[in-house]
């Protein structure tokens, strides 16, 4: 299944599905250095790649296509309450929100990866500023 760019973006301008990646990033921050609300693409990816997504988590950084995930994927990978506290802030089910980040994260980590490596957290910040419009 090929990516539409414009799609993604599309998504990306929903509040909700912002408001889902806003609260993802900020439970992965977890209490690393003082930047709570500070997005953690890298815990983000150790987690998931702990969780048996690594496969699909490298596909996303690399450099080649994206392998796809399903929001059961996510959501077994990520745990209940993660993924109820992010859905309650964004006003969803977990399910939802698992489907929905399903379809938004392989784009997000791979737009963030261009050259095929998590970035530094200043341009990490910078590239959520961007994509949430800051």
């Amino acid at each position: 299944m090929a990516v539409d760019l414009n799609q993604i973006m599309k998504l990306m301008s929903d509040p909700q599905i912002q408001s889902l990646l806003k609260g993802l990033f900020s439970q992965m921050s977890g209490g690393g250095g003082g930047g709570g609300s500070q997005a953690n693409l890298s815990g983000l990816v150790d987690q998931l790649s702990r969780s048996g997504l690594g496969p699909q988590v490298q596909s996303w950084i690399g450099t080649g296509k994206n392998e796809n995930v399903t929001g059961a994927q996510l959501q077994q990978a990520l745990g209940g309450g993660t993924l109820e506290q992010v859905a309650q802030q964004a006003g969803t089910t977990p399910r939802q929100a698992a489907d929905d980040l399903a379809k938004v994260l392989p784009e997000i980590v791979n737009q963030a990866t261009p050259q095929g490596q998590l970035p530094d957290q200043q341009q990490l910040q910078q590239m959520m500023g961007k994509l949430f419009g800051q």
